[in-house]
């Protein structure tokens, strides 16, 4: 497991671990970024670009930091 922000555009991985505050997880949860969830990494400059089924999250660095993913 390695965080978000350390994906390589155009990696597919899956979420294993969310670990930030609960509104943080709640707003992500509501986006479809859940434990489990598989995504494409659209992005990864000033902030992650995660594709998650019809979805596109920009998520800043510090958030991605506490997003644990693996390659898929």
């Amino acid at each position: 497991m390695y965080p978000l922000n350390h994906s390589k555009a155009g990696e597919e991985v899956t979420v294993q671990c969310i670990d930030c505050d609960c509104e943080d997880v709640c707003r992500l949860s509501e986006l479809g970024c859940i434990e489990g969830a598989s995504g494409i990494i659209i992005s990864n400059q000033n902030n992650v670009i995660l594709k998650v089924g019809e979805s596109r999250l920009a998520i800043n660095n510090a958030l991605a930091k506490s997003i644990l993913v693996t390659e898929r």
